[in-house]
């Protein structure tokens, strides 16, 4: 039996209050707050995303009551709106990186899990041409119905040729789950999904923190070539347009020396060339018009 304290004219677990005191230390020692729902993730799976965040962010499981009253004792109210309208339970991350860098580690290494009955794919499955080790027997009609084929060699099954039994996106069967999982194909990615996130004063949904990468670096390079022409086309100089700049310079100017046939020895050749041009110009219309 845990100890027992006097706090607010009830008696409370010690371990709650202490647990109150950390989540506050926590709260107070890091910018971002990040919540996640438990639902669907297994005890392997949080310990393995804790390894990966190293001393980047804090991973917790903690009830939502406790953290509420550290969120008053930190003095931080506002972290309270992480909570509206979750019921399911939830875990934390306290994390001294952005919430939009921290989505993205999360993102970028979900890890892959046996799937369940009714779960979309979160890549193309393939069945690989093996040895199943599986004895002959109900089994066989099972990878029949899935089209794959199969030969029997020393009283095991094997898999006759690599075959693709599902494609990303397509939901898992009850057959299909089972049979991987007795392959040990995984076929769906796991992690922790963010909820919601708190930095800077603004909570933050999962749709917020949803970053396009590849959209982003092409509108950064347009925003880039946009910005590169409109400072060459003013004449802004920066260590990126001084040379071009240059470069149109001289070419402007070379090109209004030659039409002022002002002689220099960069150009003499140029105005010779459009003054004898001309002269010819000049020749062909007078024949034309005797």
């Amino acid at each position: 039996m845990p100890s027992k304290v006097i706090a607010e004219g009830k008696r409370v677990a010690r371990w709650k209050l202490e647990e109150v005191d950390e989540l506050a230390k926590l709260i107070e020692s890091h910018p971002v707050v990040a919540v996640f729902k438990l639902t669907g993730l297994r005890a392997n799976l949080i310990h393995e995303i804790r390894r990966l965040l190293g001393d980047k962010a804090v991973l917790r499981v903690a009830k939502k009551t406790l953290f509420m009253k550290a969120v008053e004792k930190a003095g931080r109210p506002e972290l309270a709106k992480l909570l509206d309208g979750i019921k399911e339970p939830i875990g934390f991350i306290f994390s001294k990186i952005s919430a939009f860098k921290l989505k993205m580690i999360l993102d970028k290494n979900r890890i892959p899990m046996h799937a369940k009955a009714g779960e979309k794919a979160d890549m193309d499955v393939i069945i690989p041409e093996m040895n199943t080790g599986l004895p002959p027997g109900p089994i066989l009609s099972d990878f029949g119905k899935l089209g794959i084929p199969t030969k029997i060699e020393g009283g095991q099954i094997w898999i006759a040729k690599d075959t693709l039994v599902a494609k990303r996106g397509d939901e898992i069967s009850p057959m299909l789950a089972s049979l991987l999982a007795r392959l040990d194909i995984k076929a769906v990615l796991k992690g922790v999904e963010i909820e919601r996130a708190y930095e800077d004063g603004v909570i933050l949904t999962a749709e917020q923190l949803l970053i396009d990468l590849e959209k982003v670096k092409e509108e950064l390079s347009s925003a880039h070539s946009t910005a590169l022409a409109l400072a060459i086309e003013i004449g802004y100089t920066t260590r990126e347009t001084i040379e071009q700049i240059l470069a149109r310079a001289y070419l402007q100017a070379r090109t209004l020396a030659i039409e002022a046939e002002i002689p220099s020895r960069e150009i003499i050749k140029d105005v010779l060339l459009e003054a004898e041009k001309r002269a010819l110009a000049l020749k062909n219309a007078i024949k034309l018009g005797e």
